[in-house]
């Protein structure tokens, strides 16, 4: 996956689909995702959204996806995240709340 903002440099991921855009703040994620096998499809980029700081939410859409929210300053993000190990998931997600990271509690929505 690339970034393709000047000031981004360029980075790969597993993903599914064929938009590779994604924002700066979302790096670090989807690194770790990448190393534990998960795929992600990103969405599209919304700009000048009113928040601050960093912010992840994860909903269970169902038993191999999560519809991933990132707000990093005022850039945000929808992200589809693909993965058996859903626990795992989880567990990468809430490893960001020692970071600084607004980390909420999943949502499970496949009901």
């Amino acid at each position: 996956m690339e970034i393709s903002n000047s000031s981004m440099e360029k980075m790969h991921i597993n993903e599914r689909g064929s938009h590779t855009t994604v924002i700066e703040g979302s790096k670090d994620i989807l690194k770790k995702f990448k190393k534990a096998g998960v795929f992600v499809s990103p969405g599209v980029i919304e700009a000048n959204v009113k928040a601050r700081g960093k912010s992840v939410k994860l909903k269970r859409i169902n038993s191999e996806t999560f519809e991933m929210v990132i707000v990093v300053n005022s850039s945000k993000q929808t992200f589809k995240v693909y993965g058996d190990n859903q626990d795992e998931i989880i567990e990468i997600i809430n490893s960001f709340k020692s970071q600084s990271w607004n980390v909420q509690e999943v949502l499970d929505i496949s009901k």
